[in-house]
């Protein structure tokens, strides 16, 4: 990928996890480690990216998911307690619970719409 999304993948957690809240917002689509039509994973840990390129640099080895922002939002809502891996990059990431990411997408949302 290009340079300025490597820089973006090697900024510190945190920073990631604002490019996250906003990216989505922008593009409207998340992209995730578990099939969103299924039950959530037994360990209750959902990992989550902005663009589909950093979620395949991560999950060479099992499938990855695209799904709507509105819909996310509707699965961190049905899931409140359920921790979220917000971009991780194989070394470190933000965990936070799925209620705490949802206000920080609605936030961007808010401001996008």
């Amino acid at each position: 990928y290009s340079s300025a999304a490597s820089d973006v993948y090697k900024r510190q957690p945190h920073k990631r996890y604002k490019s996250f809240a906003a990216t989505v917002a922008d593009w409207e689509s998340v992209w995730l480690d578990c099939d969103p039509n299924q039950p959530l994973p037994e360990e209750g840990v959902i990992s989550v990216w902005p663009e589909e390129m950093f979620a395949a640099a991560v999950c060479t080895d099992k499938p990855f998911f695209k799904m709507d922002v509105h819909d996310f939002c509707d699965l961190l809502g049905a899931h409140p307690d359920a921790t979220i891996r917000v971009f991780p990059n194989g070394k470190n990431w933000t965990d936070t619970a799925a209620e705490d990411l949802l206000e920080d997408v609605l936030e961007e949302l808010d401001r996008v719409e």
